[in-house]
């Protein structure tokens, strides 16, 4: 089944500042935890950091900065929610990955 609210979020690069200007965004941490064989998803961590004012275009290009260094930055504009993915291997493997090694 397909989360409908997916569609609503884009990639961060895609927006425009005029989009942003004078709204406030809840920034949100998801870590996907990978399988050590398949690299696909076992789980996800999520933690909501705090809220940030896109004011300025120094606002808005300082946003940019700081989403070049997660592995995925995607913006929902409807719920006024900025998403950084990162990617971990915690170590774990699936089970049906076990007959792989």
């Amino acid at each position: 089944m397909v989360d409908a609210g997916s569609f609503l979020k884009r990639n961060i690069s895609e927006v425009k500042f005029e989009e942003m200007r004078d709204k406030t965004f809840e920034l949100v941490t998801l870590i996907e935890m990978l399988c050590e064989v398949c690299q696909k998803p076992l789980g996800t961590k999520q933690k909501t950091k705090r809220k940030i004012r896109i004011l300025t275009e120094e606002d808005y290009r300082n946003l940019l900065r700081r989403s070049a260094i997660h592995d995925r930055a995607e913006i929902d504009l409807e719920q006024n929610k900025i998403f950084f993915y990162d990617h971990d291997f915690p170590g774990d493997i699936h089970a049906e990955c076990v007959e792989k090694l």
